[in-house]
């Protein structure tokens, strides 16, 4: 099996017709059709149905290019790694961070890699939770920074830290500096996640374990909308308190003394072997969230 008949599969299936998948690979298109016919006929099953709208892999063709994938990304982590060696410093890496921290975390890890592996490109991902893991998970990224519980098999977690939760409130709120507890949060006008968001599902347990019910208004997937609309007036929050806006006039940040703390982990894939660019983004990761790092700074 030659690495270019996987290759011209792949680039078909990502650019849906075989034209296209010649163009990028500066050939023409008899031999992009010649590759993935001495590519079936080594398998013994047809990878690709032509249609009008271009080429669709068949039952055959997703199970060879999922491995395809991987085969791919091995083979560019090994040159990447052996191109760190020789301090040639062109590593690729990735990472995902859940929203609630990501806007402290980032920067720290930027600074980090800057400090101590220049060589490293970073691309990072921000989004919820269970996204995150389940692309970790399709290795579509290399690890994440995830709120636990994780309880995917197919994944390695790794505990990072605790850390408080809090009410978010506009600075002219009632409430005291705190600590406060749930039941005081029960008469105010409450902006969440929606449901199925980890964050949403931490706190609706806590109100189960208190015997509360919050009246929930209005529900907004991401913590950014969320904090202005606080700043506006418009109601209350909880976040994390690493996600609690530090430098906003607006906004206040009080400690629930009966909300168990948030728990953040790395995810890596089980079946994955990190980079050495990946491996570096890693350390520094660790380096800034692991117990006793005391780096990501928390609000006041």
């Amino acid at each position: 099996m030659d690495l270019r008949h996987l290759d011209a599969l792949l680039a078909i299936d990502r650019l849906g017709s075989f034209t296209a998948a010649a163009d990028e690979l500066h050939t023409v298109q008899s031999n992009v059709s010649d590759m993935v016919r001495q590519l079936e006929t080594e398998l013994g099953v047809p990878l690709l149905v032509r249609g009008r709208r271009g080429a669709d892999a068949t039952e055959f063709g997703r199970v060879v290019l999922e491995r395809a994938r991987r085969i791919r990304a091995e083979l560019d982590a090994l040159h990447q790694d052996i191109s760190m060696i020789q301090g040639l410093e062109v590593g690729r890496a990735t990472l995902g961070v859940v929203g609630t921290i990501s806007r402290r975390l980032v920067p720290l890890v930027v600074a980090d890699l800057r400090a101590h592996a220049r060589g490293v490109h970073l691309r990072v991902n921000e989004g919820a939770s269970e996204r995150l893991v389940a692309e970790v998970a399709a290795h579509d990224l290399a690890q994440a920074v995830v709120t636990e519980p994780v309880t995917d098999a197919r994944l390695i977690v790794e505990h990072l830290l605790e850390e408080e939760m809090v009410a978010v409130v506009p600075r002219e709120s009632v409430l005291g500096s705190g600590p406060i507890l749930l039941a005081q949060l029960a008469g105010e006008r409450m902006i969440l996640p929606p449901l199925g968001n980890p964050l949403r599902a931490e706190i609706d347990l806590a109100l189960h374990a208190a015997g509360l019910h919050f009246d929930v208004p209005v529900e907004i997937e991401g913590v950014r909308l969320i904090a202005d609309l606080i700043a506006a007036g418009e109601g209350v929050t909880i976040f994390p308190a690493s996600a609690a806006p530090a430098a906003e006039p607006h906004l206040r940040a009080v400690p629930i003394a009966d909300m168990p703390p948030r728990r953040l982990a790395l995810v890596t894939a089980r079946a994955n072997q990190l980079s050495l660019a990946d491996q570096a983004v890693r350390a520094s990761v660790m380096r800034l969230l692991q117990p006793g790092a005391n780096r990501v700074p928390s609000t006041s």
